[in-house]
């Protein structure tokens, strides 16, 4: 078979493609229709000319197999692998109805820092759970990760694509490259192939520079050649995260900086401690609630300034009250229509019984008086009260 499949040809008896969904470095992704249960599923088919590449095979069947034992929210589900009656294997996944994350972060536009951390602690979910089983991803950057409409809500998260996980990492043939990944978010020491080194660390590197990419709206390396990023990830520092989002602060810097370490050992122990450690330090800055509750996927606006501004101010002069003024007019509630027209009917309903039964007129006189006294009588209490407090 010299050809990619053809749209609406069934494969293994039951998937249909029916339209092109994404290229990658050893498959295509087709939208598929079950034939059967007529659900649309994603099919993961290997590339024709790989077909007969053991190396190629035997990585999309570990792929399968490691997918399918991750059941987990945040990972992307495998439900079916088979060949096709041409020898070509395919992979069956869950459709995700969503987008790459590299859509939603803008290049140089950062995301809202809370919005940013939700989607953070969703990947270090995903990720403990595949290290939980011996697994690391090795490959983890924005097009890995799919944020899918759930509840309201568009960045509920999918990470996909283990393909160069550590268990089929491990396991390579022996004339496979060492270095395999994506440079702007690899460890260095995926990046230098040491073997010994790769763990569950190394794809705590990758969220701490994924994480600097959405709090700040840059990726921590680039130089656009591999060797040119590769160089600096084993030897260069970048520029704190607080360079580009002085908002974030020096207790964001650090969490960022010791996920980033070159040595794995100065890492933390886990992504899990990882991400717990940059909400603490997204709390300890937010001091304001207002400036970092904004809905997700929303770059943060730019502060409001004002003639005088002090470090303190949060509101402008001319809207600044005194607490007891605030009390008082909280407890203001102006009438709707509604209750408006309502009280006029019963003043005109009032009047017209007053005037036309006479026996009441004496009795309404009265209870005017009444009523004239004693908002007199609380007139005078809140006169008293106004000079006491001056």
């Amino acid at each position: 078979m010299d050809a990619a499949p053809a749209i609406g040809t069934v494969l293994g008896e039951s998937y249909r493609l029916v339209r092109p969904l994404a290229q990658g470095g050893c498959g295509d992704v087709y939208v598929a229709r079950h034939e059967r249960l007529g659900s649309e599923v994603a099919v993961k088919v290997l590339h024709p000319s790989l077909a007969g590449n053991a190396q190629a095979l035997t990585r999309l069947r570990q792929e399968a197999d490691i997918m399918s034992a991750l059941r987990h929210p945040h990972i992307v589900q495998i439900l079916d692998f088979d060949v096709t009656e041409s020898g070509v294997p395919f992979l069956v996944m869950e459709l995700l109805a969503g987008r790459p994350l590299t859509e939603g972060a803008i290049s140089g536009t950062p995301l809202e820092p809370r919005a940013a951390l939700h989607i953070i602690d969703q990947i270090a979910q995903a990720l403990a759970a595949a290290h939980a089983h011996g697994i690391v991803h090795l490959d983890l950057k924005p097009d890995n990760v799919i944020l899918v409409p759930t509840d309201g809500r568009d960045d509920f998260v999918k990470v996909i694509d283990f393909g160069i996980s550590r268990a089929i990492w491990h396991d390579r043939p022996g004339n496979e490259p060492l270095i395999t990944g994506t440079p702007e978010y690899m460890a260095p020491e995926q990046t230098r192939g040491v073997a010994a080194e790769i763990d569950h660390r190394s794809d705590q590197f990758a969220l701490a520079a994924l994480s600097y990419r959405l709090l700040t709206g840059h990726e921590p390396f680039a130089g656009g050649e591999p060797a040119v990023i590769f160089h600096q990830v084993v030897n260069v520092t970048p520029a704190p995260p607080s360079h580009w989002a002085p908002w974030l602060g020096a207790g964001v810097d650090a969490v960022i900086d010791r996920g980033m370490s070159k040595a794995s050992v100065a890492r933390y122990p886990g992504v899990a401690a990882f991400a717990e450690a940059l909400a603490a330090a997204i709390d300890a800055v937010a001091i304001d609630r207002r400036r970092f509750s904004r809905e997700p996927s929303q770059p943060l606006p730019a502060e409001p300034t004002w003639p005088g501004m002090s470090a303190d101010d949060s509101e402008p002069p001319e809207r600044r009250a005194e607490p007891d003024t605030l009390q008082f007019l909280r407890k203001i509630r102006t009438p709707g229509p509604r209750r408006r027209v309502a009280a006029l009917l019963v003043a005109l309903a009032a009047a017209a019984f007053v005037w036309f039964v006479p026996a009441s007129r004496n009795v309404a006189r009265t209870a005017w008086h009444r009523t004239s006294a004693e908002v007199l009588r609380i007139a005078a209490a809140i006169d008293r009260t106004i000079m006491v407090r001056r």
